[in-house]
């Protein structure tokens, strides 16, 4: 009998979270100490991924225009994105990242000094 009362307690609890919660993060930037990761940039401790917690599966792989499926979350302010977006900031941001190392090796900024 204790182990059942323990398991509805539990449940109960879940559905508590489940209401304070609307939605699930990638990050989970409210763990990151933001003094002790300043040095990675301006925005590294906000930027972060909220999914929907509903999404029409239909729509999710049938749709011509897909759905929305979460928040981009920068600094603070949120923009709702669907699936194709997510893809496009995904290929932008690794190009973004792949000029900056041709940059660096061709001394674009100049040369490292260590």
């Amino acid at each position: 009998m204790h182990m059942h009362t323990t398991y509805i307690q539990l449940l109960f609890i879940k559905q508590k979270l489940n209401l304070k919660t609307k939605s699930m993060s990638v990050n989970l930037t409210a763990a990151h100490d933001k003094k002790k990761t300043r040095h990675l940039g301006k925005y590294w401790s906000s930027i972060d991924f909220e999914l929907k917690e509903r999404v029409n599966p239909d729509d999710f792989k049938y749709s011509k225009m897909k759905p929305v499926i979460g928040s981009l979350v920068i600094g603070g302010k949120s923009f709702d994105v669907t699936y194709s977006e997510l893809n496009q900031m995904m290929r932008t941001c690794s190009a973004a990242m792949d000029q900056a190392e041709k940059a660096y090796r061709l001394g674009k900024w100049g040369k490292s000094n260590r």
